[in-house]
């Protein structure tokens, strides 16, 4: 699934969390990152740093890409 590059990453996380019915505890059972940081990454409370965000992207089978100005512009 391709996610708009405008998304915030936390919707991101967020959406991808409800459609495969992953809650926070079970991504803290996938990542070792305890639920209460969880919650507050989610909710903007606390910053994610880089390896942070690696282990939840991965966990959730996600990967971030770069795309080009041009094509985030449609041309």
């Amino acid at each position: 699934m391709c996610y708009n590059a405008k998304m915030d990453i936390r919707a991101i996380i967020s959406d991808r969390m409800t459609k495969e019915g992953i809650t926070q505890l079970r991504l803290q059972q996938l990542t070792g990152i305890h639920q209460v940081r969880i919650s507050e990454y989610l909710t903007g409370k606390r910053d994610v740093n880089a390896e942070t965000l690696r282990k939840i992207l991965e966990a959730l089978n996600l990967e971030i890409r770069p795309v080009s100005k041009r094509r985030q512009k449609g041309q």
